[in-house]
């Protein structure tokens, strides 16, 4: 096992550069994940520590091995892909231990380690089973079990669970996590499942336009995105474009169409700056009257009230124009479409960015 090391990778495909200067550095034993939208650059990004494609320039490190322009077969990776390619005539066990035969390990010791990893993905009794005999969460689980028979430096996984429905979705995720865990393996993930992403990861990478955005834990990057992008792209968010009016301590003063508002920000900001106020919809109470000490309120109309089974998602239509995501317990709700309402959130619950 060893970390993965990229120094200012470029991959340009003619004109078009698909990844443009990306430095990352992933540590060992960690799960980190690759997010973005399609055409972000994640999977290229996969490709390239793999050695499926090239860069264009930089280096890539496994560990203090430079491994750039040496083929797939010679960086010890596992890899795993979204449709699992198993071998259809081979049986589950067959499967796992094709590697192992291919490298010529002894009888012993392959039965060994194929008991070993069957045990691991909880498939013992599934052992003699062909791929179409077994279910889609159990082939993706036979298709990790392959890709570290032979233990590699790094797995490489790329949108394994995108044909699964959501509740094996959301169980596999868990059982990734903990095969993963229990092998104490490196491994780096692409999917643009940000919730998935959130489930699974140390760390996330969320990348746009061949660039990376941010980096950091799934709570950091959630409750601290960087840019506007990453507020939107990461859960549900409000986005007001607002002006810097003062700033006294670690308080911003803001101006939204004309009314005042505040923000927690430790970053000196000049008057009248234009920036934008990122507020997630979990941190806004919604009430018929104004706070009584109000930090921020804002006046709306409900103009939509859905219910999601454990959360009310509320739209309110701001007097400015600008409509208001909010999400409460359905119990907390009473509001119905056309009641004058405030919306109200403490200034250490929102963030300034600037692009």
């Amino acid at each position: 096992m060893s970390g993965v090391r990229l120094d200012k990778i470029v991959k340009s495909y003619g004109s078009t550069v698909a990844v443009n200067d990306v430095s990352l550095d992933i540590k060992e034993g960690e799960f980190l994940t690759l997010l973005g939208p399609s055409g972000c650059g994640k999977t290229t990004t996969l490709r390239l520590i793999s050695g499926f494609i090239q860069p264009t320039s930089g280096a890539i490190h496994f560990g203090n091995k430079d491994v750039t322009g040496i083929a797939p077969q010679h960086r010890q990776i596992g890899m795993v892909f979204q449709d699992y390619a198993l071998f259809p005539h081979l049986t589950v066990s067959e499967n796992i231990s094709f590697g192992l035969v291919e490298r010529r390990y002894e009888k012993a010791a392959i039965k060994k380690r194929v008991d070993e990893l069957l045990a691991l993905i909880k498939l013992e009794e599934a052992a003699d089973r062909y791929p179409s005999e077994i279910s889609g969460g159990q082939a993706q689980r036979v298709a990790v079990a392959r890709a570290v028979a032979h233990p590699p430096s790094v797995l490489l996984m790329d949108e394994p669970l995108g044909a699964l429905d959501l509740k094996l979705r959301e169980t596999m995720q868990a059982e990734l996590r903990r095969i993963q865990q229990e092998l104490g393996i490196t491994a780096v993930y692409v999917t643009h499942d940000q919730s998935e992403a959130m489930n699974m990861s140390d760390r996330i990478v969320v990348m746009n336009d061949g660039i990376i955005e941010q980096i950091g834990s799934p709570r950091d990057i959630y409750s601290n995105p960087q840019s506007v992008f990453v507020a939107n792209f990461i859960g549900q968010v409000n986005v007001l474009e607002c002006k810097v009016t003062r700033k006294k301590d670690n308080i911003t003063d803001l101006d939204y169409n004309g009314q005042k508002i505040r923000a927690q920000h430790e970053i000196s900001l000049r008057q009248g700056t234009n920036i934008f106020l990122a507020i997630r919809p979990e941190n806004i109470k919604i009430t018929a009257k104004a706070a009584r000490n109000p930090q921020n309120t804002l006046k709306g109309v409900v103009s939509e009230a859905l219910f999601s089974g454990n959360v009310m998602k509320i739209s309110v239509e701001l007097e400015s124009g600008d409509c208001i995501k909010v999400e409460c317990q359905p119990k907390a709700n009473s509001f119905e479409l056309g009641s004058s309402v405030h919306v109200n959130w403490l200034p250490e619950d929102c963030n300034i960015l600037l692009n």
